[in-house]
């Protein structure tokens, strides 16, 4: 399927609003808002801001982001280097169930989890996207290539500085990655000004391995041992997300409203000859938690809320599986069975390694040299540089399992193949999602074979004690409302572990970096000593106890739970994110992710929300006008081919010429054909 967008031309002037004439800062009353607007997104986060932003650049479209969280401090840098980290009020207080009970960080606040994350920016292998591609047969629209320009689009790369490049031998290639010049997006992606010396030594000690590449640049769709930017504007060290590239730098247009403080506790529907279409969406107060609103759209309701709130809110409107919404006494609109499955996460577990020859500086020093830390202090204080800049790592080793793991790869391959999908999932899984998760294990045991599938993630930043993080998860957990109390925090299970490959895999990564700190490389400067797991973890089944129990299951990167798949595979969301069969709804955050990627997820989210804006643009472009030959035309919900019709039968039967699609008359059929536009709440003239 490949989606065809037709742009009759341009989008029709709304009618303006007494509460649109002023400039729009934010609201935090529901009264001060408009009745309806063009565009309602559910969520202020990454991805919303940043379709919002582009659906008012223009001018002619009017737009309400409803968000949960308030306006917070922005966390800089130092907040992370040199003080405690995030506050707890910029995340939500969600703990998972199951075996691994754990708090579900995820952002609660204007601008998202890109307000609270660690400011990593950076993207997949080409192989993570096509497989996304190849998974819902697209044709190439949601393939690297296709993404490639959103991802350029969504940032500006600025270099390293020269001598740091130098020092640490950082390679880029602005051209081929990020476009011209860098390109001119709203997000900066930059470089700290200082990294310890024993960075080097640790990405050194990875060319004593065969087979381990080093992509020119980090952004290029490549594994192996790779630099990557922070999202951070170098001319003040600032943090660079989504409240300060897709919120505040725009937040005088007129037609982009921002209401904070509120939930979108359902979207209601209307049902016309057999089609449903998404209307409204009631909104409730977050301070009594009682005073409710309902507000209309006129062309599309863009759910943004994140992994753990889009499947909640649609199962709350009534979209999702039967039994779980019965069970809940909500009433069916209609029957999704993959709304809040298909849930996943990165995960990791922790290991260490003393450094009984460390390097000077090194990271350890900011808890144990006062000297060291005044320095790091004054140096931030004074222009926003030296130890406190290095928030993040920089440089990862990004590694595939048939070098980390030559003698094995195949094995767990073979393992996965033979797996069946549905001894992985719960009793009763709908057929649809047995049948999506068993293509996908498919497709993951082509990419455990494959050099360019990252399934290691091990930071080079010179710290002692760090996370391995396993990059591909294959178990599937499940993010569904509480029947107890649905318009509470949903019920959120990892089901860690239940895919039994998953341990296998995590085996093989320990035992790599137990082999990467063995070797016989520079890494041996260090003189490292194991700490954790420690030296009387020694057997396969000793290792393997130790992951299960020190394991944990997100790295707060949740993706999944409204996946861009088939209906028949599980899917919420089609390739024009659109949900299957509603009109006038979309999903276009994290939750689309059909397999996650093996990065972490900031700058596909990006991407992922500009490329959904330009669908979203494109569908609505479809006017009514009338042509040199009078022939009359309906403005369609969606993007299609412009079809003729000259039976207002087809159009008012909605029998599969209509739907999303721009259709033509003949003058003779005017008449009949303005009442069928009207009766399907469209115009024509």
């Amino acid at each position: 399927m490949i989606i065809s967008i037709v742009v009759a031309a341009f989008a029709t002037i709304t009618t303006a609003h007494p509460k649109l004439s002023r400039p729009a800062q934010h609201y935090t009353r529901s009264e001060e808002i408009s009745p309806s607007y063009d565009y309602i997104v559910i969520g202020g986060g990454t991805s919303g801001l940043t379709v919002a932003d582009r659906l008012t650049e223009v001018g002619k479209s009017t737009v309400l982001v409803v968000e949960y969280g308030y306006f917070e401090k922005t966390l800089q840098p130092d907040d992370f280097t040199l003080r405690s980290g995030i506050p707890p009020q910029m995340i939500y207080n969600i703990t998972s169930v199951g075996t691994k009970k754990i708090r579900v960080g995820v952002g609660s606040c204007v601008g998202g989890s890109s307000a609270v994350n660690l400011m990593i920016f950076m993207r997949g292998t080409s192989e993570d996207y096509d497989l996304w591609d190849n998974l819902g047969e697209y044709g190439g629209t949601w393939s690297w290539d296709s993404l490639l320009p959103y991802f350029k689009k969504s940032a500006t790369f600025i270099p390293p500085q020269d001598q740091l490049a130098k020092d640490f031998h950082i390679d880029y290639d602005v051209q081929k990655s990020w476009g011209l010049g860098g390109g001119t997006g709203p997000i900066q992606a930059s470089w700290p000004s200082f990294f310890y010396p024993s960075t080097k030594i640790m990405r050194d000690a990875w060319k004593y391995l065969p087979g381990v590449a080093f992509p020119k640049d980090g952004s290029e769709g490549k594994a192996g041992v790779i630099w990557v930017p922070t999202s951070i504007d170098p001319k003040n060290g600032t943090r660079s997300y989504a409240r300060t590239g897709h919120y505040e730098r725009v937040k005088n247009r007129t037609n982009y409203h921002l209401l904070v403080g509120h939930k979108a506790t359902k979207i209601e529907f209307s049902k016309r000859y057999g089609s449903i279409k998404a209307d409204s969406v009631t909104i409730t107060s977050r301070s009594d938690n009682k005073t409710l609103v309902k507000v209309s759209a006129r062309k599309e309701i863009v759910l943004a809320a994140g992994a753990i709130h889009s499947p909640q809110v649609l199962q709350r409107s009534g979209v999702g599986p039967r039994e779980l919404l019965a069970s809940a006494n909500i009433t069916l609109v209609h029957e999704i069975p993959g709304v809040g499955q298909n849930f996943h996460d990165h995960s990791y577990f922790p290991i260490k390694y003393e450094y009984q020859n460390n390097t000077s500086p090194n990271p350890d020093m900011l808890k144990t040299n006062e000297t060291f830390l005044k320095w790091a202090e004054e140096l931030w204080a004074t222009n926003r540089t030296g130890p406190a800049s290095a928030v993040a790592p920089n440089i990862i080793a990004q590694l595939p399992l048939p070098v980390i793991a030559p003698t094995t790869y195949q094995f767990l391959a073979d393992s996965l193949l033979t797996l069946d999908p549905a001894s992985a999932l719960p009793p009763n899984t709908h057929p649809t999602i047995v049948a999506g998760y068993g293509a996908q294990l498919k497709a993951m045991a082509s990419a455990i074979r494959s050099n360019n599938t990252s399934w290691l993630q091990f930071p080079l930043h010179g710290k002692q004690g760090t996370n391995v993080n396993y990059m591909h998860p294959l178990s599937r957990g499940s993010v569904n409302i509480n029947i107890s109390d649905p318009d509470g925090e949903p019920v959120v299970d990892y089901r860690a572990f239940t895919n039994p490959v998953d341990l296998k895999i995590n085996l093989a990564l320990l035992k790599a970096m137990r082999n990467y700190y063995a070797s016989d490389s520079v890494i041996q400067q260090l003189k490292p000593v194991e700490i954790i797991p420690g030296p009387n973890v020694t057997t396969d089944k000793e290792m393997i106890a130790w992951i299960e129990t020190n394991m944990n299951p997100s790295t707060f990167h949740p993706v999944g739970t409204c996946a861009m798949l088939p209906l028949e595979y599980g899917g919420v969301v089609g390739e024009d994110l659109r949900v299957h069969g509603i009109e006038g709804l979309s999903v276009v955050d994290a939750s689309i992710m059909p397999v996650i990627v093996g990065a972490t997820t900031q700058s596909t989210v990006y991407a992922v929300a500009e490329k959904a804006a330009d669908l979203i643009k494109a569908r609505s472009s479809f006017i009514a006008l009338v042509t040199a030959q009078q022939q009359c035309w309906c403005k369609g919900t969606g993007p299609g081919d412009i079809g003729a019709i000259t039976d207002t039968v087809s159009c008012c039967t909605g029998d599969g010429n209509f739907d999303g699609y721009v259709c033509k008359v003949v003058a003779a059929d005017q008449p009949a054909f303005k009442t069928c536009c009207k009766s399907r709440g469209m115009e024509c003239v």
